[in-house]
């Protein structure tokens, strides 16, 4: 009887995210939410809103692993996408006008990934905690930058360049200028918010991406 017990909770699947993982995805999740909120998360610029958001998906992922990376990044990532609806950015305003999945995809999935990118860089990295944290750190975020300003490219770029009556390439040079303008200093300050986090993280004996 004893062994038929075991072989059924040996069979029942495991969970998606444990009890630790769901506790520290709600309080990132909060925290990402809250940046968004009080407008603490967003640098508002001329075609877009530079943002700090992606720090908790960050952290999330190097400290509790890619699972909670990924939900704290759909958190963040259904976030923007209501932000869009409420009050978006130049460029974002056309893709909700557009295809309002499209700009959901925008929002969405680049966040998604980077909640998964972060710790495949963080566990491969062999050097220091704090080193590694500030690698994954800095390369997840021009990587977001990338991923989510790519993804629009590709969905919106040619009929946004059709409608402003400027050349595909001509909208093109306007995204790697604010992947540079914007990319590169997000890039440096997730470095220097994620690093010390994690490495206080790793001290005090959290066990990290597991």
């Amino acid at each position: 009887m004893e062994k038929t017990i075991n072989s059924k909770k040996a069979q029942q699947p495991h969970a998606f995210l444990n009890v630790r993982q769901l506790t520290v995805s709600g309080l990132l999740a909060g925290i990402t939410i809250f940046l968004g909120l009080t407008g603490y998360g967003f640098i508002p610029l001329l075609f877009m809103d530079a943002t700090i958001l992606h720090i908790p998906t960050i952290i999330g992922s190097i400290a509790a692993g890619p699972r909670v990376g990924a939900l704290v990044g759909f958190m963040f990532g259904l976030f923007s996408f209501v932000q869009t609806l409420r009050a978006p950015s130049l460029l974002l305003q056309f893709a909700v006008q557009y295809n309002i999945a499209y700009d959901a995809i925008v929002c969405i999935v680049p966040r998604i990934l980077i909640g998964i990118i972060a710790y495949l860089i963080f566990s491969h990295l062999h050097t220091r905690v704090f080193i590694r944290a500030a690698i994954a750190a800095v390369v997840t975020t021009v990587l977001h930058t990338i991923l989510f300003l790519g993804t629009l490219f590709v969905l919106v770029g040619a009929p946004y360049a059709e409608a402003q009556g400027i050349s595909v390439q001509g909208v093109a040079n306007i995204f790697i200028g604010i992947t540079l303008a914007n990319g590169i200093p997000e890039a440096i300050v997730s470095g220097v918010i994620v690093a010390p986090i994690i490495a206080a993280l790793h001290r005090s004996g959290w066990s990290i991406s597991r």
